[in-house]
């Protein structure tokens, strides 16, 4: 049996008993999605990069915990999830400490390419996502960026499922401002 007829469940089970090749396996399936999500987070290829090694790390630490209750997938969105939130605080926290040194921050930053397959109009979509309250930017990112229900996005937040879509709305009304006022500069 190759490892893309095994089930998530069995290489989960198969990496809490230390077997390296079940984790890497499970790795190797998913490492597309989290890459995915983290651009989308993000929007800049070495934070995404460093956003989906740092979720890597976080599922050897952690896989023990999955405990099987949700599908790995659900699991796997958590921790993605959590990675990009940490990742944006650290990143407001070193702009903070970069004031506070008036040092000036566009002599630090290296500039990167969007993600090949993007075009101008959904680089400047998923931009404006990235300003939506964090709420507002989960629920959008979930249900438009990995295409999953309502449903689905709730249980990953864990959250009631009208909340996702009260949180769907109000993105849409905020996101059909930001991009008005991109198009007027």
């Amino acid at each position: 049996m190759n490892a893309s007829q095994i089930s998530d469940e069995h290489l989960v089970e198969r990496a809490v008993g230390g077997d390296r090749a079940g984790f890497a396996a499970l790795i190797s399936r998913h490492y597309e999605t989290i890459f995915r999500i983290a651009w989308k987070w993000c929007g800049n290829r070495d934070d995404a990069e460093d956003i989906a090694q740092d979720v890597c790390l976080r599922l050897a630490r952690n896989i023990a915990s999955f405990d099987g209750n949700a599908h790995f997938s659900t699991w796997l969105y958590r921790v993605v999830l959590n990675a990009t939130r940490d990742h944006h605080r650290r990143q407001q926290t070193d702009a903070r400490k970069l004031e506070t040194l008036k040092v000036d921050p566009t002599q630090m930053v290296q500039t990167t390419a969007d993600l090949n397959s993007d075009d101008g109009q959904l680089a400047d979509l998923w931009r404006a996502v990235r300003q939506l309250l964090q709420k507002q930017r989960d629920a959008v990112m979930l249900v438009f960026g990995e295409e999953l229900s309502h449903s689905d996005a709730a249980r990953i937040l864990g959250c009631a499922e009208g909340t996702v879509s009260s949180n769907i709305h109000d993105a849409k009304k905020r996101l059909k401002h930001l991009l008005k006022q991109e198009a007027r500069v």
